[in-house]
């Protein structure tokens, strides 16, 4: 794999892992979780670590699959307590309803081996603000140009949109930028991927945060330059703000949190 294998999704992904390669230890455990495609899982493998991956959906509506992503069930990882040096994902929390997250994080800690941690990208208020910006250049150039190509995923005709969001939610989805993940709308996700909100959830998960920073990329949710260089997207980061921010989260103690109380 090199950065301009596979789709600009892909491209987009390799960057992004990148940018948090220096947090990975040169060998030992790791545990994807929302391993999609397995592009990112099958890029830690070759860098010599041992990678489980798992999904709810392991089929997806991908064009092509990387790696062996393991079906789960939602509420049990698939692993025995105590094994995972590594806990990733990459644009995955944001997905996951708030109860269901909290009973994520409780099993997160259970599988991460002592010492362990966890890094997770999730999108910045920037990324759902360009995003919603994007939305009507991105549908103009859809109608003119029917189905892009090069986004990795097989796209669905109208006919199926209709059959499974109904003929009034496609009309709102075009009319306006929906959600992109489990909140109540795309306004509500200006807020809730605030540093604070993200680092709210994992306190409350049995988290603290030990490192955050910008992965200092640029994207939206849509699709509209895919052969715009990383090299750009590096530099509109600076002047757009960054769409992922990096978390290192670590399990807090019970030293930790008697301190806290203090």
């Amino acid at each position: 794999m090199t950065p301009n294998s596979g789709s600009y999704l892909d491209r987009v992904r390799y960057a992004e892992l990148n940018a948090v390669r220096p947090l990975f230890p040169d060998s030992g455990s790791v545990l994807e979780i929302g391993g999609g495609n397995g592009y990112q899982a099958a890029m830690l493998k070759l860098w010599g670590l041992q990678v489980v991956s798992i999904d709810i959906d392991t089929q997806g509506v991908w064009a092509e699959h990387y790696f062996d992503v393991v079906g789960y069930d939602g509420k049990t990882i698939p692993i025995a307590d105590g094994k995972v040096d590594v806990i990733f994902s990459s644009n995955v929390l944001e997905h996951i309803a708030a109860s269901d997250l909290q009973a994520l994080f409780v099993d997160m800690r259970r599988v991460l081996a002592p010492g362990g941690f966890a890094v997770h990208l999730v999108p910045t208020p920037m990324w759902r603000l360009w995003t919603i910006l994007a939305h009507y250049p991105w549908l103009i150039l859809r109608v003119m140009r029917g189905t892009p190509n090069g986004e990795g995923m097989v796209q669905p005709n109208v006919a199926s949109v209709i059959q499974r969001r109904g003929l009034i939610g496609l009309i709102k989805r075009a009319l306006w930028s929906a959600p992109h993940g489990e909140y109540p709308g795309s306004i509500a996700e200006l807020f809730a991927f605030r540093e604070q909100a993200w680092r709210k959830r994992f306190e409350a998960g049995g988290f603290a945060v030990t490192c955050c920073y910008p992965t200092g990329l640029f994207y939206t949710g849509y699709t509209l330059l895919p052969r715009l260089p990383m090299s750009w997207r590096r530099l509109l980061s600076r002047l757009l703000g960054s769409a992922c921010k990096i978390y290192v989260v670590k399990p807090t103690t019970l030293t930790d949190q008697a301190n806290k109380s203090l």
